[in-house]
Parts: C-alpha cells; sequence; structure tokens
C-alpha cells in the first residue's frame, strides 16, 4: 500500500445517492488517487462504470479488480420496480424464482468476495449500486428465517433482525480482509405514507442502516454554475470534526459546510483539510430552500413518530457475528436508561435550531455539542421526553 492520505480513516463507511447520471460512479470510483487506482475493488451491478473503465484504459491505468454483476445475472426484477416495491414495504421479488434469482445474486457476491478480495491487497471497495444487494439479502433472510434470528414474518422484522445485521456483518467481513474503506452508492427513491407516495419527495433507496453504519454521507445534486459538470455535495452526515481544546474547554470544529458547491475528493479533501467558516458561509456553501425541502426527514409530529420508529427499528441491529459475512441468532440487547438533563436540553435545543434533523444529525450535532458520542437510544429517550 502507498501512501494515505486525509480522507481514508481505518474501516470506514462512506455513502452517495443522487439521482442517474449524476455521476455517483465516478465519484465513488475516483476516490483514490490514479496511481492507487490499482488498489480499488470495484463491483458494478449495472454497467454503470463502462465509461470510467474506458478512460482509464485510454490512460492506460486499471483497477486491481472489477465484478460485473449484471453480466451474470440478467433475469432480475428492474430497479424501478424493485425500489417501488420495497418503498411501500412488500417484498421486492413476486415469484419463488425471482426471490431465487435474488439470494443467487447475493451468494455470488459473497461467493466472489471470500475467492478475490485477497487479504491486504486492496485498499478500497466501491459497490455501484446497492438495490440489489440489499434485495438479495432480504430474499436470503426471508428464505433462511431461522439461521438468520428472525422470529417473526413481519416485513420490518425482515430487515431489522435478519438483513440490517447481515448488512453489519458484511461490511465488517470485507473491513476485516484489510480494506480501510467501503464506498456503497444508490439512487433514489419516492418515499411512501400511509400507504400512497409523498408527492414531489424523494430519498435515498439505500436503507437507513447505511447512515448508522457510515462516516461520510452525500447527497449529489446538479449545480450548473460547475463549468465541468461536476455535481455539488448535499452532506447527510460527516464525521471528520475536529475536537480541540481552549482555555480548558473542548472545542469541535466542523470542517465540512452543509453544500460543497463542487464535489469532488480533491474539494471534500480541501474542506477536511483546512475547515469553512461556519459562521460566514458562501451562497453556495449553503443549502438553499429547494435542497433544505429535498433532505428534510422530518417537518410534522407524524413524520417525527415515523422518525422514532425507524431509528428504534434500527436499534435492532446490533448482535454478534460469527463469519465476516454471515450472521449468527444471537438476540440484539439494548439497554437504555433514563436521559440526563444535559442530554434532554441539548437535544431540545438542536431540534428547535434544526427542525429538519433526522434523529442521525440530531444524534452527531448532539455529540459535538455535549463533547461525548450520544448514542441513538439515548436520542431517542430524550426526544420522548
Amino acid at each position: 500500500m502507498n501512501k494515505t492520505n486525509v480522507l481514508e480513516g481505518d474501516n470506514q463507511t462512506i455513502f452517495i445517492t443522487g439521482s442517474k447520471g449524476i455521476g455517483k460512479t465516478n465519484l465513488a470510483a475516483t476516490f483514490l488517487p490514479p496511481d492507487r487506482v490499482g488498489e480499488l475493488y470495484l463491483v458494478d451491478s449495472e454497467n454503470s462504470s463502462n465509461n470510467f473503465l474506458n478512460q482509464l484504459v485510454e490512460n492506460k491505468l486499471s483497477v486491481g479488480h472489477y465484478l460485473n454483476m449484471t453480466d451474470r445475472f440478467s433475469n432480475l426484477p428492474a430497479d424501478k420496480d424493485m425500489l417501488n416495491r420495497i418503498s411501500v414495504g412488500q417484498l421486492p421479488w413476486v415469484t419463488a424464482k425471482e426471490r431465487q434469482g435474488l439470494i443467487d445474486y447475493y451468494l455470488s457476491f459473497v461467493e466472489h468476495l471470500q475467492e478475490t478480495l485477497k487479504p491486504d491487497k486492496y485498499s478500497v471497495v466501491v459497490v455501484d449500486t446497492i438495490e440489489k444487494l440489499e434485495a438479495g439479502m432480504g430474499a436470503w433472510v426471508d428464505k433462511n428465517k431461522r439461521l438468520a434470528g428472525v422470529d417473526s414474518v413481519a416485513y420490518g422484522k425482515l430487515w431489522s433482525e435478519g438483513v440490517f445485521p447481515l448488512y453489519e456483518a458484511l461490511i465488517s467481513g470485507i473491513h476485516n480482509r484489510g480494506v480501510k474503506t467501503v464506498i456503497l452508492t444508490s439512487h433514489l427513491k419516492t418515499p411512501w405514507e400511509d400507504n400512497r407516495p409523498v408527492v414531489g419527495k424523494v430519498v435515498p433507496a439505500g436503507k437507513k442502516i447505511l447512515y448508522t453504519l457510515s462516516k461520510l454521507c452525500i447527497w449529489l445534486v446538479r449545480d450548473t454554475a460547475n463549468y465541468d459538470g461536476a455535481p455539488a455535495g448535499l452532506i447527510l452526515k460527516e464525521r471528520y470534526a475536529k475536537i480541540g481544546v481552549e482555555n480548558g474547554e473542548w472545542v469541535i470544529k466542523k470542517m465540512i459546510p452543509p453544500r460543497i458547491p463542487h464535489c469532488t475528493w480533491k474539494d471534500i479533501r480541501n474542506y477536511v483539510e483546512n475547515g469553512v467558516d461556519m459562521q460566514n458561509l458562501s451562497p453556495r456553501e449553503k443549502l438553499s430552500q429547494d435542497e433544505l425541502t429535498l433532505v428534510e426527514e422530518m417537518t410534522t409530529d407524524k413524520q417525527l413518530q415515523l422518525m422514532i420508529l425507524d431509528a428504534q427499528k434500527e436499534l435492532e441491529v446490533m448482535r454478534q457475528t460469527n463469519t465476516p459475512f454471515l450472521p449468527s441468532s444471537a438476540e440484539p440487547v439494548v439497554v437504555v436508561t433514563q436521559p440526563a438533563e444535559d442530554l434532554v436540553m441539548a437535544v431540545k435545543e438542536v431540534k428547535n435550531a434544526n427542525p429538519a434533523f433526522s434523529a442521525m444529525q440530531i444524534k452527531d450535532a448532539v455529540s459535538e455539542k455535549l463533547g461525548r458520542d450520544v448514542n441513538l437510544p439515548e436520542i431517542i429517550k430524550a426526544l420522548k421526553s
């Protein structure tokens, strides 16, 4: 392995979402500098890497390993149809043949990792995109409920008790092979509420466990001010803040603005290294009203209730794993005591100042405010208070 840079933390996961053609693949695949692209293990689920790979050939470069899952599986549900099913809480397959096809997809992916992801050979694994892999894990859990530790046939339990631990185990298994950074991409989908689509709103297609597991979450959007066609990046979550001490007090400095006007790794690295004046952001570093509406996750009491329920489901993912890629049947144990008064006050202040924040965003902001890592169960208790 060659020299690292400031963005290469140990065992980190990065999540990138956005519409088709926005630049998710290019951003994910260019995390490493050109002279280290041989350390990249690239998984392509929809032939979206063709242009990137062709450009590498022209520059006499090549990735360390390329896995084209599309060539192996052409009879799976279309992404759009599959996402629609998942959005409304339905299993993403209709027939037993479709379910088996998704299981084969997932198992083929894992088998290929086992055989070709050699220890300490690759520093970055990119999975572009993760929708079929998620559905494949769901299909496997549905067929193997006992092995996966799922004690209910409910759709939500399938994901919270079965797929989420599988997700964690899969990413942990990849990191255990010496991979420092796992980058996952997803498309956008229309959310559903009360059995109907929410008009004029889109959300990332990946399951929300990704927000828990990720160090950086970016939503790419178009910005016509970028002459080179680069997207802007809306920061949904980031953990690159710097902690210092001034006059005997902890000082936590956010390094990345809410919006990265020209979103490349060079731009992100510049922010992480040099920071930004959060009190004097440029207009392009601030979320527009449309963008704020785009990313907000709770603006009504109903949405707050849904967010709390969703976060509670996320708490069920913690369980021990016996192997790098498969879950055990151990039941998760979560113990939450009554939240301290300072935590409740901090949550209230953050929520009042940022009414569009999700539970995970509140968690991050409160952790910085209190100078300690607050867990999600504490936040939920404080929200209920």
